[in-house]
């Protein structure tokens, strides 16, 4: 029997909380509704402050959990409006939090996202799963990327050698070939850079369809040295993110190279996503035939061209020909992990992220109002 969940997703890129409410059941995958809230200023400012400098206040460090959760909150209550939904109709909520650090390596290994997930399930009075990634960090796992097991179940094909590849902040891979298990991993940059630069030369918070980009020219230099980087040679499993590619990260190689006109480096951004994205597809499945892509990254109209030439002859095409508009996989998917806890199935697969076995995923916090 079909369910209806909610998926709570903020991503690397800084752009807004996604929000989908979505029908779930054993063959079912069905994004209801769904939208994209931008984050108020103040909180948006401080996310990015957060993940830019690791360093503050343990005070403000809590005003901001509570903050972000009650927005989260806000973003639920006013999608089940637009719905005509009410609370008790959603079996839970699956929140994804806001990464603000991820370090999966030994010694010490952790993954910390921001967002308090009681504040959730108190304000919308719904069960609320979250904390989904360090279960799999505990077992040995990098805790990303999360969302491989839905890409199997909705775009996996038993004939054909497909990649899901999700170009959020970061981009990662989902290697589904029918004759082995599925592998997974972080390519490297997503749209995170681009957008970042896009920013900072004034230009908006990204770069619509890739037009700005599109009007530059690679710089040669600055991408090799970008594509040096000791983590695009690491072997799967890994995974990665702002507090390793970010904008600090591309102004050190810009120091070593001659002045750059801005597009240029939009350009050079914007082929660094692709080729990554590309070397990590020949590396990892050679023989892929169809290339699915999803996440905002879908709709950068002169990052998909680019791929699909890098890729050729495989077939590129976003998620929604596969019924599942590319801006809701991850929501999506938070919603499907969210069941999965409630199921106590598991949400991770080891043979993507090095887990030392399968485990179920996440906290869950009761948003339900006790018997008398």
């Amino acid at each position: 029997m079909a369910e209806l969940y909610v998926g709570i997703v903020s991503g690397t890129s800084l752009d807004g909380l996604d929000t989908a409410l979505v029908e779930l059941g054993a063959d079912t995958c069905n994004v209801v509704r769904a939208r994209t809230t931008p984050f108020p200023g103040p909180l948006g400012d401080g996310l990015a402050a957060l993940v830019a400098d690791p360093r503050t206040d343990l005070r403000d460090l809590g005003a901001l959990n509570v903050a972000f959760a009650e927005f989260a909150a806000e973003c639920v209550l006013a999608l089940l409006a637009e719905s005509g939904r009410e609370p008790d109709e959603i079996a839970a909520i699956g929140f994804s939090g806001h990464t603000i650090f991820h370090q999966p390596l030994p010694p010490g290994a952790f993954t910390l996202q921001l967002g308090d997930p009681s504040t959730i399930a108190a304000r919308t009075h719904i069960t609320t799963v979250a904390d989904l990634r360090s279960m799999d960090v505990a077992f040995g796992g990098q805790g990303a990327p999360v969302l491989p097991a839905l890409h199997a179940w909705q775009l996996g094909h038993a004939e054909e050698i497909r990649i899901a590849v999700n170009i959020g902040g970061i981009a990662n891979l989902t290697c589904l070939n029918p004759s082995r298990a599925v592998t997974g991993f972080d390519s490297g940059p997503g749209n995170a850079l681009m957008d970042a630069w896009s920013r900072l030369a004034g230009r908006g918070p990204f770069d619509r369809d890739g037009a700005w980009a599109k009007s530059g020219t690679v710089v040669s230099d600055l991408l090799r040295r970008l594509r040096s980087d000791d983590y695009f040679s690491l072997p799967a499993p890994k995974s990665t993110g702002l507090e390793h590619f970010n904008l600090g990260w591309v102004q050190r190689a810009l120091a070593e190279v001659p002045e750059a006109a801005p597009a240029n480096v939009q350009a050079t951004l914007l082929e660094l996503t692709a080729t990554t994205i590309a070397d990590a597809i020949e590396a990892s499945e050679p023989e892929a035939q169809r290339v699915i892509v999803c996440g905002g990254g879908a709709y950068n109209a002169a990052l998909v061209q680019r791929l699909e030439a890098l890729v050729a002859p495989a077939v590129v095409e976003t998620s929604a020909a596969h019924g599942i508009e590319p801006a809701w996989v991850e929501a999506a998917g938070f919603a499907w992990l969210a069941r999965a806890r409630l199921v106590r199935a598991a949400g991770n697969m080891p043979s993507v992220t090095g887990a030392r076995e399968p485990a179920v995923l996440g906290g869950v916090y009761s948003g339900e109002t006790p018997n008398a």
